[in-house]
């Protein structure tokens, strides 16, 4: 060995060692333990996740905002159960009348009673209607329960027991247009119907059935079923027979927003 060649090894030993190898130039990265020893290139994500997440995030909004737009309609019945008659027979399904079942349980209980002519029942898909003769239940110009018509009500409640849960029934009072006579309880047409029609109304409450799901209502004369006289004013006694009458609604119950107020926020009305 030459000088110089012993020079520069002595050199290299003072300073710690053998020259440090060459860098590789690109990065190596394991795939993990293999057992081989051998390196092995990661896959790179093929970036699905991205657009899934997007995807979803406005999926997620558009239900929200359908839900929105619902909880401020009104179902109208009437469609929808045209919509579920079409829908039932296209799939070729049994399309069964709503109310047909209490109809019938109505029907049974008034056959016995023997005044099957006195009434009429109507069903649709938007509700039950019970139309009574006036007479069945009160007397001309009167506002005051016959006794006669205890059993009827009765019988009638009894068929709605089954369903008082999920029904809302309105009691309409009408009259013929012959006026009142002066110095009764009552000054005019519209007040004697919708005394009648309270006058039946508490007879569901007294049978237990829940107020909120009551309502009473007085029409009066304006709306007849047919025709009061005809066109030389001549009054139509059959016609006005049937005017004269008292018709209960059912129909399937919707929750009505209730309103609380906190007395405490209510403003007290000015001093005078």
């Amino acid at each position: 060995m030459t000088e110089p060649q012993r020079k520069r090894r002595s050199q290299s030993s003072a300073h710690g060692g053998a020259e440090e190898a060459p860098k590789p130039s690109h990065p190596v990265s394991l795939s993990g333990h293999n057992g081989g020893g051998g390196n092995h290139h990661v896959e790179e994500e093929s970036g699905e996740g991205n657009w899934l997440v997007s995807y979803a995030d406005m999926m997620t909004l558009l239900v929200g905002f359908f839900v929105i737009l619902l909880s401020f309609s009104t179902m109208d019945p009437e469609k929808f159960e045209e919509a579920r008659k079409s829908i039932t027979a296209e799939f070729g399904g049994t399309y069964q009348v709503p109310y047909s079942d209490l109809a019938e349980r109505i029907r049974e209980a008034i056959k016995k009673l023997g005044i099957g002519d006195q009434l009429i029942i109507k069903v649709s898909d938007a509700g039950l209607e019970i139309s009574f003769r006036g007479t069945v239940f009160f007397d001309t110009g009167s506002a005051d329960l016959k006794p006669e018509a205890t059993p009827v009500l009765d019988s009638l409640i009894q068929a709605l027991h089954a369903d008082e849960n999920v029904l809302d029934i309105t009691v309409e009072g009408h009259t013929d247009d012959v006026p009142v006579v002066h110095g009764k309880l009552f000054r005019n047409n519209w007040e004697l119907s919708s005394l009648r029609a309270c006058r039946v109304l508490e007879s569901f409450i007294g049978a237990g059935i829940s107020k909120d799901r009551l309502t009473a209502v007085g029409y009066g004369e304006a709306r007849p079923l047919v025709p009061n006289r005809d066109a030389t004013d001549t009054a139509l006694p059959d016609n006005q027979s049937q005017n004269r009458r008292v018709v209960i609604r059912a129909v399937r119950h919707a929750d009505p927003v209730i309103i609380k107020v906190d007395p405490e926020n209510v403003d007290s009305p000015p001093a005078q």
